[in-house]
């Protein structure tokens, strides 16, 4: 009752909840992301080639937005999907900015459109995936006092 009562007062504030983080479940649902999507897609062999070709993007782009979600951002697989889109195309932004110079328009277009269409299918899987499993490994999730 006083968690709600102090999530009000929080609201009328103007201030939004934090969350306590637990590193522990946050280090396993990072890790075990993409091996349970993995594990439910290898049938499929694109499934098999995404945890090699999309591990590196995502620990460099996804662990600091969810890092930076864990403690603002209730854990739920939709509100992180949306998290790993955003994510996805921030990469695509990046690698735009960095790769044109070097190699041109269309190399860089052809390159980029096969990371971001997997990366469309994928990221989202990961990062839901990684909400689900921290709220699943967490043993104690609360909103904090600010």
């Amino acid at each position: 009752m006083t968690e709600i009562t102090k999530n009000k007062e929080m609201q009328e504030a103007g201030s939004k909840p934090r969350y306590s983080v637990n590193p522990t479940a946050f280090l396993f649902a990072l890790i075990g992301a993409p091996i349970v999507v993995t594990v439910c897609s290898f049938w499929t062999v694109i499934g098999l080639f995404a945890l090699p070709v999309g591990a590196i993007p995502y620990l460099v782009i996804g662990t600091p937005i969810l890092l930076w979600a864990v403690g603002r951002i209730k854990p739920a697989f939709g509100a992180y999907a949306l998290l790993g889109i955003y994510g996805n195309l921030f990469m695509a932004a990046c690698f735009v900015f960095i790769a044109v110079p070097m190699v041109g328009v269309t190399e860089t277009v052809q390159i980029i459109s096969i990371y971001v269409a997997f990366g469309m299918i994928f990221a989202p899987l990961y990062a839901g995936t990684f909400g689900w499993l921290y709220a699943a490994f967490h043993p104690n999730i609360r909103i904090l006092q600010v």
